[in-house]
């Protein structure tokens, strides 16, 4: 009975290992780190340091909607690596205020993360995905790359 417990606690942990290796989560790194996910290997690089993606806000349009300002962005992820990205992790903070909850399309946002929808089969070498919010004030959010699966 015991040599069966321990086989599949062993089974157990080498699942929950390999889980883990097969993708990067955005706290699996410290601050002003990227978690990135390449050939399975994890590697914690600094956020200047991500060279092969950018993502860029465009500011569309604002206007006053009953005395309060809005502004429409758009936002592009764009693939300049050699490998298509199969997910991506991009965090805001506080300065984030979406007008309401229809405010945020064509990405996943949950906890302060952006993720590429379910439906996207990731961003193709020399590609881009791009996504939108209208978002309380004229100033642009922060957005912080966290983490990137290869």
């Amino acid at each position: 009975m015991i040599s069966w417990f321990t086989l599949v606690l062993v089974v157990i942990s080498v699942s929950v290992s390999s889980a883990s290796m097969g993708f990067c989560d955005p706290n699996d790194c410290g601050v002003d780190q990227v978690c990135m996910l390449d050939n399975n290997a994890k590697h914690c690089i600094l956020q200047n340091d991500v060279h092969n993606l950018a993502v860029t806000q465009v500011m569309e349009k604002t206007w006053v909607e009953n005395g309060k300002n809005f502004t429409l962005y758009r936002v592009h992820i764009i693939n300049f690596g050699v490998k298509t990205l199969k997910h991506i992790s991009i965090q805001t903070d506080s300065t984030l205020d979406p007008r309401d909850n229809t405010s945020i399309w064509n990405i996943e946002f949950h906890n302060g993360f952006f993720t590429l929808p379910f439906y996207s089969f990731g961003i193709p070498a020399g590609g881009e995905f791009i996504f939108g919010y209208i978002d309380h004030g004229v100033k642009a959010p922060n957005l912080y790359i966290r983490s990137i699966n290869f």
